[in-house]
């Protein structure tokens, strides 16, 4: 699947662009948006200090695939480390993705999420070298919600340089300020890692969990490997439902600091139940 099309369309001074026919992905029965990143601060395909390139995630019999390595644009970018971020963007059921015909959106709010996924090597190894993100996010801010962006960070996967760290990932609330809102934790040195979290309502506390190897919602394990609750104290971080959905993301923190090599994640299965 070709995204020279879409890589070439011209920057846009703000907010993120309708999807094109080739800059979607189908997985586990749902559209995945790969060009997100492309005029959101209106430069293309640099934003956050760093290169996105789109062609970075691809879908085969394995799962959807997320890599980092050094890639040239078609648009006169130099050859640099890219990172790559996809939105989930609707339902395939249907719902076409035609020229001429935009799928329709569609936002899971409450619920239980499950992402697994795997590295060739391990978690640790992908913390060293960027950051491996699943969370959910909602582009426009809402005043009303003190974590306007409604973002829950089922995962983040990364030392943020800090290589000295013995903790190599975490559960975070939004905003991160506050004491308590970044729960850290150490993933074993392993390959294959099944990601969680129960999301009830706005004024239930979240749980997060972490189970090793590849599982979905039938077949977990009785017990997590990982887990963290939020408190009720906590509960004025949690967001209700609006128009927030999940990202998946490979991408540097900090900027400044390159992988020792190419780096990739798989997400072998993704699923969301109401």
């Amino acid at each position: 699947m070709s995204l020279i099309n879409s890589i070439q369309r011209p920057p846009v001074p703000s907010g993120a662009l309708a999807p094109t026919t080739n800059a979607l992905l189908e997985f586990e029965g749902y559209w995945w948006w790969t060009n997100y990143p492309f005029g959101i601060s209106g430069t293309g395909y640099w934003f956050n200090n760093q290169q996105w390139d789109p062609r970075l995630a691809t879908v085969d019999s394995d799962g959807l695939h997320l890599k980092m390595q050094k890639t040239t644009l078609p648009n006169g970018a130099p050859n640099e480390w890219s990172s790559i971020e996809v939105v989930l963007w609707g339902d395939t059921a249907n719902n076409p993705n035609a020229p001429g015909t935009i799928p329709n959106r569609s936002y899971p709010g409450y619920g239980t999420y499950l992402v697994a996924a795997t590295t060739s090597g391990s978690f640790n190894s992908i913390a060293n070298n960027c950051c491996f993100g699943v969370f959910t996010y909602q582009f426009e801010s809402d005043p009303g919600q003190t974590n306007s962006h409604r973002e829950l960070d089922m995962l983040e996967c990364s030392r943020w340089g800090n290589l000295p760290d013995p903790t190599n990932a975490q559960f975070t609330l939004q905003p991160w300020e506050p004491k308590g809102n970044v729960h850290r934790i150490t993933l074993k040195d392993k390959g294959d890692i099944t990601i969680v979290m129960d999301w009830p309502d706005e004024s239930t506390p979240v749980t997060y969990s972490i189970y090793y190897g590849i599982h979905d919602l039938n077949s977990l394990p009785s017990t997590p490997d990982i887990t963290w609750t939020t408190s009720n104290k906590q509960n004025t971080y949690i967001p209700n439902e609006g128009h927030q959905t999940i990202h998946f993301n490979l991408w540097r923190q900090p900027q400044s600091v390159n992988p020792s090599e190419d780096q990739e994640v798989i997400i072998k299965k993704f699923q969301y139940k109401k």
